[in-house]
């Protein structure tokens, strides 16, 4: 009998649960098609000389850049469909069997904001949080909205952004993905899932 991972799972989506409910972090988003993201600057606006941010606070999430303190976006935000970013509970955006299809797994966990599939093993995070990330992304658009990836070894993550209102805290849905097992193309489940998310969204 193959003996079940499911501890991994659950430590997996333990950690990934608070890393994405309490981490707020920084990063450079750059366009799809090759484009080379913008200098980094530093608090007061001017790029440093190393040309990474000298500025250790951080600012409030800005919906008009998705990239954080620190960092200077390769342009505003493109918002073709406004969405409700206050409200809408996440956990019920993205169902199991959407994620059951998009990993192409063999069974699938309780419904939440955490899911978890199993053959092949992979735990997915759905929020409404903010628009801040970590390292390098790919942009693009989901629904007509500016969308970021972020590829992080075998992890990936895609966050769309929801408004360009620059007062709205949480202007952005985050699905994170990741594996316990090798082989998988974690960004395509990310985009797949992300996208599902974003058309259960309301509209603002």
């Amino acid at each position: 009998m193959q003996m079940r991972r499911t501890p991994v799972v659950l430590a997996l989506a333990l950690a990934l649960g608070l890393s994405g409910c309490a981490a707020k972090v920084v990063g450079s988003p750059v366009a799809a098609g090759g484009a080379t993201s913008a200098p980094s600057t530093t608090a007061s606006g001017k790029p440093s000389a190393s040309g990474k941010p000298t500025s250790s606070g951080t600012a409030k999430p800005s919906a008009t850049s998705a990239a954080p303190s620190g960092t200077q976006s390769t342009g505003k935000v493109k918002i073709g469909t406004r969405k409700k970013s206050t409200g809408p509970d996440a956990c019920g955006l993205v169902t199991p069997e959407d994620a059951k299809v998009a990993v192409g797994a063999a069974r699938v966990g309780e419904p939440g904001c955490i899911l978890s599939t199993e053959e092949p093993y992979v735990v997915v995070l759905v929020l409404v949080t903010f628009s801040d990330f970590e390292g390098q992304a790919r942009e693009f658009e989901i629904g007509g909205n500016t969308a970021y990836e972020i590829k992080d070894d075998a992890d990936c993550s895609v966050i769309v952004m929801l408004t360009d209102d620059p007062d709205e805290i949480t202007p952005a849905l985050k699905v994170d993905v990741t594996p316990v097992d090798e082989g998988l193309d974690t960004c395509k489940i990310a985009v797949a899932l992300a996208t599902k998310g974003f058309e259960r969204l309301p509209n603002a």
